[in-house]
Parts: C-alpha cells; sequence; structure tokens
C-alpha cells in the first residue's frame, strides 16, 4: 500500500470537507499519515497514522490550499525526493494540479499510478550576517530583498559571479525561478518563463533608475545582493514570502541554483501554456 501524507489547510478547508473526503476515500487504499501538528485539527477525524513521519518515508504528500500551501509543503519535502499533488482549494492554484470537483477521480490515477512527475528547479539564499552568523534557505519561487518599514527607497548593490552589475534604489529587488516567474516577478514586470528553462530571473522592485532592466542569467551564476552603505534603513529577506530575516549594512545575500528540486505530480501532461491563458489571463476556453 502507498504511503500518503495529508496537509490540511484549515484556513481553506475551514469544515474539513475536502480534507475527511481524502481520509474516507483512502482508507483501506492507502497508509495515511498526517503530522501532529494537524492533530488539533483533525480531532475527531479517523486516519490510519497521526504522527510525524519521515519525508523519505513516504511515498506522496497530498497538500490542500492554495499556491502558498504548495510551496511550503513542495520546500519541505525537497530534500527527501518526495512529489507534490496540489489540491486547489485557493483562488489561482497555478502550481496546484487537482480542482475541488475532481478530486476522487485524481486520487485513483494517483494510486493507479496514472501520472508524471515534472521536476522544477529551486533556489537556495546564504544570507551572510556582517557578524559572521549564516542563514540558509530554499525557495521555489523566488527569494525577495525588499524595504522593511517606511516608503523610502533602499540602496542595493548587484554582482553576478563576483562582477559588478549595478547599484540600484529601488522598492527592493526579486531573484525568481521560472515557476516564480509567473508570481511576484511577473507584478513587479519581469518576464514569464517556461518552467523547463534553466534559469534564473533577476527584477528590480519599483526602481528609481529609467533604463534599470530584469536580468535572465544561467542557473549555474551566482548572485550577490548587498545593502548599500549609504542605506539608511535595513531591508528584509524572503523566501517564497515567507522566513522573513533582517538584512543589514555589511551583509550579503547569496543567491544560486538548490542542490533540491521540488518535484510535482502531474495528470493532466504539460499544460503550462493553458495554464497561463486560462488562469492568469482569466479566460477559459
Amino acid at each position: 500500500m502507498k504511503r500518503v501524507l495529508l496537509m490540511p489547510n484549515p484556513d481553506r478547508d475551514i469544515d474539513l470537507q475536502y480534507t475527511k473526503q481524502i481520509i474516507n476515500y483512502l482508507q483501506n487504499r492507502a497508509l495515511l499519515y498526517t503530522s501532529d501538528r494537524f492533530n488539533g485539527v483533525l480531532q475527531g477525524v479517523e486516519a490510519y497514522r497521526k504522527q510525524d513521519v519521515l519525508y523519505e518515508e513516504i511515498d506522496f504528500v497530498i497538500a490542500l490550499g492554495g499556491d502558498g500551501m504548495l510551496l511550503q509543503v513542495a520546500r519541505e519535502s525537497a530534500g527527501g525526493g518526495v512529489p507534490v499533488l496540489g489540491i486547489n482549494l485557493g483562488h489561482l492554484g497555478f502550481l496546484s494540479e487537482v480542482e475541488r470537483h475532481e478530486i476522487e477521480e485524481r486520487l485513483d490515477c494517483l494510486l493507479n499510478g496514472d501520472y508524471t512527475i515534472e521536476e522544477r528547479m529551486m533556489l537556495r539564499g546564504e544570507l551572510h550576517r556582517d557578524g559572521g552568523e549564516t542563514m540558509t534557505f530554499d525557495a521555489l519561487n523566488d527569494i525577495v530583498v525588499a524595504r522593511s518599514q517606511g516608503t523610502r527607497l533602499i540602496d542595493l548593490t548587484l554582482s553576478i559571479d563576483g562582477e559588478f552589475v549595478d547599484d540600484f534604489r529601488a522598492d527592493g529587488m526579486i531573484v525568481a525561478t521560472p515557476t516564480g516567474s509567473t508570481a511576484y516577478s511577473m507584478s513587479a514586470g519581469g518576464p514569464i518563463v517556461d518552467p523547463a528553462v534553466q534559469c534564473m530571473l533577476i527584477t528590480p522592485i519599483c526602481p528609481h533608475k529609467i533604463y534599470a532592466k530584469n536580468i535572465v542569467i544561467p542557473d549555474s551564476k551566482e548572485i550577490t545582493i548587498c545593502v548599500h552603505i549609504e542605506n539608511p534603513l535595513p531591508a528584509m529577506v524572503t523566501a517564497d514570502g515567507q522566513a522573513e530575516q533582517m538584512f543589514s549594512i555589511g551583509d550579503r545575500l547569496i543567491v544560486k541554483r538548490s542542490k533540491h528540486v521540488a518535484r510535482l505530480i502531474r495528470m493532466n501532461g504539460n499544460r503550462f501554456y493553458s495554464i497561463l491563458h486560462e488562469k492568469l489571463l482569466g479566460k477559459e476556453r
């Protein structure tokens, strides 16, 4: 029997309607796990096992919610190489594969092996503090440097493979994967990139410079961002919109390709362009 880790989302599935539907459908067909952190949420809902389990011991993860939940679960499971099936309970659900009305049909496909796995590159961020401390984090969509308070612009210095590129006075800077090219980077004027392309995108956020452009570089490069010495305020670093860290003068943020990849379960083939049309342009065929 397949071992399935279920990641509920009580914010999106308030009455646990879809969580219960999945649990009832998978009972006697799979070994179902739910993390200890959801014991309170699932109190009174019977599942095979309610306990923490190593990702390496799991065959699949099912993530309920929107893209934010899928990003979180994809990061957590990437180290163990575990594939993730996203069930969209949000508004956009650009990364999720399954809609609410097709849950049981797609669960059958999952158990029968009728799916493919799409690997998406990830980013590794290394925040080197002025005092010697180093913090590391991975991201599937993007790593962002942004102003932490007020409305004043921040001054950033960008280098690629140790070669100075430019100084930017802006609201911040986004380093995105092709997966993240349809997220914050796109909203900031960045290009849309097919997820099969192996590259990184650098997008200044509202730069106070007429000629400031987006930069697309190979995934083999290493990006360094520093807060300019003249910058009066600290900035903030986030990975996929989470894991906020202060970023001050003397710190260095290094961004490069992660050794991990996110493994997303696909049942409808490669539909990047049709999903782009349907969900981002708002025109269903």
